[in-house]
């Protein structure tokens, strides 16, 4: 009898959908909203060790993510937790590059194809190399906000996993891709801008849900979490969600403001005040802080790497237009003014962020 391991590839999930299997995609919550295998349940890479009771222990998980690393990651996790996982390989990209050529031959006839496009030797050309997801996304949706329908744009980036991404964008979007090419060491895009469909259900169409928001209670005062939720913010923001972000407990200390003029607190007031960060640059890491050595270095290494600062998040997060609120219940118990956050703030309770939660689709706990 063989000891040979079974591998899973990821061209065996369809026909784990159809076994009834357990499929768990690890990739963040904005990426499984851009696109997922049926039937698969989302749970974070960076959140699964917080989640365990989550998943079921009387079967075998079938894990995926973009393209295998995470995965892999994962079903470590799992399995020294005591599930049964395994990690179908390759990942997303993979699977949704079996249905290309079938997504082309389903358009319909109003549609128009994009081989049949010229590209236009006088679009908007964007050097985006260097930056990290969701950076180059971000660039797409700011750039195409400024076209006029017909006009386009040409990116050039260094994330590989941006081919992918920029697909799901477009699907999402209703925009088109004319162009989306991997080099030796680059990647470059071109996309063309289209005037917006209306929606209407008939002929071939089904009726859809039409609540498109994402709401996330942001709790942890960690600066790696804080990242994590100005990332799905802004990459669910440029995929067209009204994005509400609610600030309770150590959250509040996210959204500081550096410039806050210095207050005279007394009693306990003053000891929360000297105990908590004065900004979100001063946030200390889940993990391995080192008496806030550790904050140091991943700010370090992110600058080295060009991934945007929390503060520069931040600031993208509010000129896309993200509503971020202060809970007034916490910054009272926290002994937080209201001058002491940043400008852009807006302030509520737990039925501002209730409103939101019911119109979106995509609700987080960070």
């Amino acid at each position: 009898m063989s000891n040979a391991k079974i591998k899973y590839h990821i061209n065996d999930a369809d026909r784990l959908v159809e076994a009834n299997e357990y499929l768990l995609d690890v990739r963040e919550p904005f990426e499984y909203e851009m696109g997922h295998i049926a039937e698969a349940d989302n749970v974070s890479v960076n959140e699964i060790e917080d989640r365990l009771d989550e998943l079921p222990k009387d079967r075998k998980i079938h894990v995926y993510c973009q393209r295998g690393k995470r995965g892999a990651n994962a079903v470590e996790i799992l399995k020294t937790n005591g599930f049964d996982a395994v990690n179908l390989e390759e990942g997303y990209s993979a699977y949704t590059g079996k249905y290309d050529s079938a997504q082309e031959t389903a358009a319909t006839a109003e549609d128009v194809s994009a081989d049949n496009v010229e590209i236009d030797p006088n679009r908007v050309k964007v050097e985006a190399s260097g930056l990290q997801c969701p950076g180059p996304l971000l660039k797409v949706n700011e750039v195409m906000g400024e076209l006029e329908p017909g006009q386009q744009m040409e990116i050039t980036v260094t994330d590989f996993g941006f081919c992918t991404d920029v697909e799901a964008w477009a699907r999402k979007t209703g925009h088109s891709v004319l162009k989306n090419e991997k080099m030796e060491n680059k990647v470059e895009v071109v996309l063309r801008k289209n005037a917006p469909q209306a929606k209407t259900a008939g002929e071939g169409h089904q009726m859809v849900e039409t609540k498109d928001g994402a709401t996330m209670v942001v709790f942890s005062g960690d600066m790696d979490k804080a990242l994590a939720s100005f990332i799905i913010a802004t990459g669910a923001k440029s995929m067209g969600k009204d994005v509400t972000m609610f600030f309770t407990f150590w959250g509040l200390n996210v959204i500081k403001d550096p410039k806050a003029p210095k207050k005279n607190k007394t009693g306990l007031d003053k000891a929360f005040s000297m105990m908590m960060p004065k900004s979100a640059s001063r946030l200390p890491i889940s993990n391995m802080n080192m008496f806030g050595l550790g904050s140091k270095m991943i700010q370090y290494v992110m600058k080295k790497k060009k991934v945007d600062a929390l503060t520069e998040m931040i600031e993208k997060a509010d000129k896309l237009g993200v509503k971020m609120v202060a809970c007034t219940m916490s910054m009272d118990i926290m002994a937080i003014d209201e001058d002491e956050l940043l400008p852009n703030v807006n302030f509520g309770g737990v039925g501002t962020y209730l409103g939101d939660a019911e119109n979106g689709n995509l609700n987080l706990f960070i």
